[in-house]
Parts: structure tokens; sequence; C-alpha cells
């Protein structure tokens, strides 16, 4: 039988096994696959043309049967295609999986620390953690564009530079798609939902785990419902960039690092399949599909993870996970802008793997760089504070 310890968070005792050290490793491994889905994903929605998008769209009544009319006719001659880009329109699920992994990740912390939440502390690490890799990610990416593309981005920098430093692209459709780095959008989300994330562990404590998430799925339905009513052709970009728009999702990892941490199992297959099916049939359930359905699917990989073996290549690529994230589509762009076919040849899948090595290796690059930097800078505070 297994011994339980209390542990303290924020004032509230959780209930931790005695032989919990290897299932947190093994669930971390989940994780880290998850992760690694997940910025596949992301890239190979950038690089292939053609995606549906219908998660972002108000779309036809009898879309979704046209189309698949459409797959049918001629005998069926057209289903391959068809059914490869209604398959791949859902890599977006990438997004939704970095949003989900976040909110267990940094409860997950908060629970081991078993303190309660220091704010001052927490932000500290939030921007040490977030703001070097992002700065050096635009910073370099601005003078590669210049250096080898011959593009110097020097017009406007209030407009084509600065916004991308914090992620504010995200509020202006003249900002949205830039010039430098088109996933700098990214940066401001998760910098939002850092800001959330104290009110939120003080409310889950508070109201309780069933009562959080379905207030938590609330308000998210009712933003993007009121979003796509008044203000989509304000700022097109809001509905899924909007933090409100994403609490849900970032609630649910929450709920799924304070499960764990408790030793506590997510029902297996009936969680997934409801998800599943709400975000599937969007009729009814949009502009909230793509949160429903992402929820399903990371529900659904956490399962299939179990299965995979624990290779260490799944850690490292989820460790630069975010580097490769905000490196890799400019490169995407100077592929296309050479001529190569960004399709689903042989040719364009080959180069997509090539891409993704390269820009795995240089996010490891970068991160050696970084850290390099991070000791000097740690070296000579440390001699300054002895001298004084």
């Amino acid at each position: 039988m297994t011994n339980h310890h209390p542990k303290m968070t924020s004032g509230h005792a959780v209930s931790v096994p005695a032989d919990h050290a290897k299932p947190l490793k093994f669930y971390s491994f989940q994780v880290d696959i998850i992760k690694t889905i997940a910025i596949i994903f992301v890239a190979a929605f950038h690089y292939f043309p053609g995606q549906l998008d219908w998660h972002l769209q108000v779309l036809a009544p009898g879309w979704f049967e046209n189309y698949w009319q459409q797959a049918f006719a001629n005998g069926g001659a057209n289903i391959f295609p068809y059914f490869g880009r209604f398959l791949f329109s859902y890599l977006y699920v990438g997004v939704n999986f970095f949003v989900i992994a976040s909110g267990f990740g940094l409860y997950l912390s908060h629970l081991k620390s078993a303190k309660p939440l220091n704010l001052k502390q927490f932000f500290a690490k939030r921007i040490w953690r977030l703001m070097p890799p992002a700065i050096f990610a635009i910073v370099f990416l601005f003078l590669i564009q210049g250096i080898f593309l011959n593009h110097w981005i020097i017009n406007d920098l209030s407009v084509n530079f600065f916004p991308f430093l914090a992620g504010l692209n995200l509020f202006s459709n003249q900002w949205f798609f830039p010039p430098i780095d088109g996933a700098a959008w990214f940066l401001g989300l998760i910098i939002q939902l850092y800001l959330f994330f104290p009110l939120l562990v003080w409310l889950y404590e508070k109201i309780g785990e069933k009562k959080f998430l379905i207030l938590l799925l609330a308000v998210s339905i009712l933003f993007r419902a009121l979003y796509y009513i008044f203000w989509k052709d304000a700022v097109s970009s809001l509905g899924y960039g909007l933090s409100i728009g994403r609490l849900f999702e970032f609630g649910f990892g929450m709920m799924l690092a304070k499960r764990f941490i408790e030793g506590k199992k997510l029902s297996s297959w009936w969680i997934p399949a409801i998800f599943f099916g709400l975000g599937y049939f969007w009729p009814w359930t949009f502009p909230f599909a793509d949160g429903l359905f992402g929820v399903g699917a990371f529900v659904l990989f956490w399962q299939i993870a179990k299965k995979i073996p624990d290779w260490k290549i799944w850690n490292k690529i989820a460790t630069q996970s975010y580097l490769i994230f905000l490196l890799h589509q400019p490169f995407i762009w100077t592929l296309q802008g050479w001529g190569f076919k960004t399709d689903w040849s042989l040719t364009g899948v080959a180069a997509f793997v090539l891409l993704f090595i390269f820009s795995y290796y240089l996010a490891m690059a970068s991160q050696w760089f970084l850290d390099g930097i991070s000791r000097l800078c740690s070296g000579f505070l440390l001699s300054v504070h002895r001298k004084n």
C-alpha cells in the first residue's frame, strides 16, 4: 500500500505519494513528447501551404458536407488530397498544446515548491525565462535578413521592430504579420497568461477543480463569441491571441498538474472523445472549436505517449521548443523566396525535415550562447558584490 505525505501549497495540503519520484519523471516524459509533437505541428503548419484554417472562420452552413461531396466526386478520385488537406489543417493544435503545457508546467512547479506564490520571484523567473530568447531571436533574425538577404528592415522601427520584442504585434492588424518573425505573437500570449497565473492559482484553490474549469470554459467561450460578433473586423488576431480566450486551455493544464501531483489519474478515453466531438462539430461550438479540439487532442496524445519509448531526443527537442518556435518561420520564407516548393511532394517533405533539424540545432546553439552570456553576467555581478 502506498503511503502519502501531505505537501503544503499556498496554505492547502496536497497528498503526494511517497514513491512519487518515478511517476514524476515518467509524466514529465509524456509532456516532453507532447511538446515535441506540438513544435513539429506548428512548424509544419507554417511550412506547408493550402491549410483550410476552418477553425478561424465563420463558415457557411453546409460547408462541411459540400467539402466531402467534392472529395468523393468522380468516383472518389480526389479523396486523398482532400483528406490530406483536412487532416493537416488540424496542425494548428500545436499552439493549443503549448498553452496547456504552460499551465501544467507553471502549476506543477508551484505545487512542488510547497510554498505560497511569491509574486516578485515568480515574475522575475518568468521574465528571465521568456525575454532573453525572444530578444535574441528577433535581433538575430533582423541581422540575418539584412546580412544574407540584403533586406534591412530599418523603416518605421516602431511598427516593424519594437512591437515584436514583447509580442505586442498581436494587438494590431498592421503589426501581426511582421517582416521579422511571424511567431512573435505567441510571446505576447504567454506573457498575458503569466500575468493571469497568480489570480488563477488563488481562484483554483478557492473554488475547487470543477467550478474552476466550468468558470474558465464559460469565460473563454463568452469572450470568443463576443469577439467574433463585435470585434473581429477591428483586430483579426485577438480571437486566438488574447489570453481571455485561452484561459480554459491554460486552466486545464493546471488541473492536470494538480491531479498528477496528488497521484490521481485522468479518466482515459472518454475525455478526449467528448472534446474531440465538441470541437469537431464546429457549427455548434464555434468560435471555441479549436480550444475544445486542442484539449481533446492533448489528452489523446497523453495516453498515446505512455506507449512510446523513453528516448532522450524527446526531452532535447521539448527543451528547445520555445527557441525553435521563435526561430523557424523566417527560414521558411527564405526557402520559398529561393524557389523551394513547400508542398507535400517528396522534395517538399524532405526539405521540411532538413529545415526542422536545422532549426533544432540553431536553437541549441542559441541557447548555448545565451547560457554563456548569463554566466558572464552572473560572474561579473558576483565579483562586483564581493568588492563591495
